[in-house]
């Protein structure tokens, strides 16, 4: 996608194509189809290795082909809908605003995003809320899915947060394991770690549609200069997927310090991100340039060293996946183009935490 990207704008290949078309509803939504139809096309082998093929080979989860396939056109088809929705606005917006009314518009549409983070999450992937209860004083939303690497997390805006974990961790995880994690979550509330990670996302996100909207031939107005924002704009979420995973690694570890200092011991620790590991990359240890570019959750026994030495960090808990997820209304062609939710749906919108 990153090289498409370059080789879209070097030839200034927007403009070629969608330069004649008009600056109305219907040009714009025509060209909007070809755009994301395109943007699947691509997509969809790599979907298809990476969603069904390299799990059923290596024996990590192997869904039968019809119900992976039905699953998969059914977020394609949301993710589609969202995308074309988002330019045709933002094209609106920015006839009438400019730049300062886009990025209003979007700043706008990624609170929405957050707060509705997990109806998105059942939307797109047709996650089932399979109960709720309290836990240590916190509401906890169970979600059915079918696909182990699904973690939840917490959704919602500051000061009304929600957590989401997974019906399937309650049947397959030892007693106490689920309890353990809620704890680490509710840190990453106390802590601020949570509300970092959201800012920094939106700020990098915003930032970047900004930047990219200056280059040449880019803008809001047109299709073919939204058309070569996003090809810009595709080009710093590749950036972040640089650069935010380490503070992601950072928010980590504050949290595991967070509940080291609330009491949690060694044992416990070790068992709950082990067991959690095993359900999601079950890769306990990872060389640290593979790590440190693209990986923002740190490998199992990083985490039990760092929790045993008690050395303290300060991060921003999940910036590089939030990040991800809400590049969706800057039309970014990265969001699920990475290793952990190439053609896995349920991962789109909740892409997975520690």
């Amino acid at each position: 996608m990153v090289i498409l990207s370059i080789l879209a704008l070097s030839l200034n290949w927007p403009t070629q194509v969608f330069g004649s078309f008009n600056p109305n509803l219907a040009s714009d939504t025509q060209g909007l189809l070809w755009i994301v139809a395109l943007y699947a096309a691509i997509h969809i082998p790599l979907d298809y290795i990476g969603g069904y093929w390299l799990p059923c080979h290596f024996s990590r989860q192997c869904l039968m082909f019809s119900f992976f396939a039905s699953q998969y056109i059914r977020g394609l088809l949301v993710q589609a809908v969202f995308l074309i929705a988002s330019g045709l606005v933002v094209l609106q917006i920015g006839r009438l605003g400019g730049r300062p009314a886009v990025l209003a518009l979007l700043l706008f549409v990624m609170l929405v995003m957050i707060e509705g983070q997990d109806w998105l999450a059942r939307f797109v992937a047709g996650l089932r809320i399979s109960g709720s209860e309290w836990i240590n004083g916190r509401k906890v939303v169970m979600v059915s899915g079918m696909d182990a690497g699904f973690a939840g997390g917490l959704v919602g805006l500051p000061g009304r947060e929600r957590h989401i974990v997974p019906s399937l961790w309650q049947r397959v995880l030892p007693k106490g394991v689920v309890d353990l994690e809620i704890e680490r979550r509710t840190a990453a509330l106390k802590t601020g770690s949570r509300l970092r990670g959201l800012a920094l996302a939106i700020l990098f996100n915003l930032s970047g549609f900004y930047v990219s909207s200056l280059l040449p031939s880019a803008g809001v107005t047109t299709l073919s200069e939204l058309f070569t924002t996003a090809l810009g704009f595709t080009l710093w979420s590749f950036i972040g997927l640089l650069v935010l995973p380490t503070l992601s690694r950072r928010g980590v570890f504050e949290l595991d310090q967070f509940a080291k200092s609330n009491g949690m011991s060694d044992t416990n620790f070790a068992l709950t991100v082990r067991e959690l590991d095993q359900l999601q990359d079950d890769e306990p240890t990872r060389t640290i340039g593979v790590e440190t570019i693209f990986h923002p959750v740190p490998n199992v026994e990083s985490r039990i060293t760092r929790f045993r030495t008690g050395l303290h960090s300060t991060g921003a808990w999940n910036a590089a996946r939030y990040a991800l997820y809400l590049s969706w209304p800057c039309l970014g062609f990265l969001n699920r183009a990475v290793h952990c939710n190439s053609g896995r749906p349920e991962l789109w919108v909740m892409l997975p935490v520690d």
